[in-house]
């Protein structure tokens, strides 16, 4: 039993250090891929879902609805209001973030923003040269 925990560790700690790593949000597969130790999709979207709710990262979801994770350098405290812009490649399909594009989020009289997500799609500077 004690191993199982030992390599879940482990597990989270590559997954942890692959995202600090990344100079760009990363999905799943991407990360599953960067791993040397053998891990499954489930556990990675459990590792993944343990650190949103920690505050660690935050997710992004491109044009076509897959999620992608970033760590967490510019949100609020609550960690659902990410208020900061995300820009995705149309060329390369990489997502990073702008955490200096500082959003307003507008107050909306008689609703509850729950989460907010900015995305901006196009060439980055990589791609464009």
């Amino acid at each position: 039993m004690e191993n199982k925990k030992t390599r879940n560790t482990e597990k989270q700690e590559q997954v942890r250090n692959i995202l600090t790593e990344s100079n760009h949000a990363m999905s799943a597969e991407d990360i599953m891929k960067s791993m040397t130790v053998k891990v499954n999709k489930s556990t990675v979207y459990r590792i993944l879902d343990r650190f949103m709710q920690s505050g660690f990262i935050h997710s992004i979801v491109d044009q076509n609805g897959k999620a992608f994770y970033a760590p967490c350098k510019t949100c609020k405290e609550d960690h659902t209001i990410h208020n900061h812009l995300h820009f995705e490649c149309q060329e390369c399909k990489e997502i990073t973030c702008q955490p200096n594009t500082k959003v307003e989020v507008p107050n909306l009289d008689g609703f509850e923003i729950k989460e907010a997500k900015f995305l901006l799609i196009g060439i980055c500077s990589k791609c464009k040269t």
